[in-house]
């Protein structure tokens, strides 16, 4: 064990090999960890702005705009363009996009799963109370830092 590696360098761990393992199940779906994302998003909240998406996942726009076109071209989402304003787009999941919605979060489930493989239930709510506090605190620095209404729309979902 390398004692070195530290907070920043196990999330990054946790994360990249999460986002490995997603990627490897939604080829299935012809789809990507990023557009996962995105379809979920969407599962969530439609008739939403494509900027609005971009400053939710704080991305830039044209990765969005690269997301958005890959899941239009596959079937999922329909952009149509905002009444009130012609260059704004908006976004819905198309009805083969509402199908796999259930699929694609039993995979996260799965994969959860699978990252908290012989941990009890109380150790998992344990861990996820301290990562809960871990990214409040580090939302509350970066708040003062620059981007307060990122951290704030973050601190009010995830909770003091």
């Amino acid at each position: 064990m390398d004692p070195d590696i530290r907070l920043a360098g196990l999330i990054s761990i946790i994360y990249r090999s999460h986002s490995i393992a997603l990627n490897a199940e939604m080829k299935q779906f012809c789809l990507s960890a990023g557009q996962f994302l995105v379809l979920i998003h969407l599962s969530k909240e439609q008739n939403i702005m494509q900027e609005d998406l971009a400053q939710h996942f704080h991305i830039d726009k044209s990765t969005i705009a690269r997301a958005v076109r890959s899941l239009e071209d596959a079937g999922y989402i329909l952009r149509k363009v905002d009444q009130s304003n012609r260059r704004a787009v908006r976004l819905f999941l198309t009805d083969d996009g509402k199908k796999i919605i259930p699929d694609i979060l039993r995979i996260e489930r799965q994969l959860e799963e699978i990252a908290c493989d012989g941990l009890s239930e109380e150790e998992r709510d344990q861990l996820l109370a301290l990562l809960r506090k871990v990214a409040v605190n580090s939302l509350t620095h970066v708040k003062d830092s620059g981007d307060g209404e990122y951290a704030h729309k973050w601190i009010s979902k995830i909770g003091p």
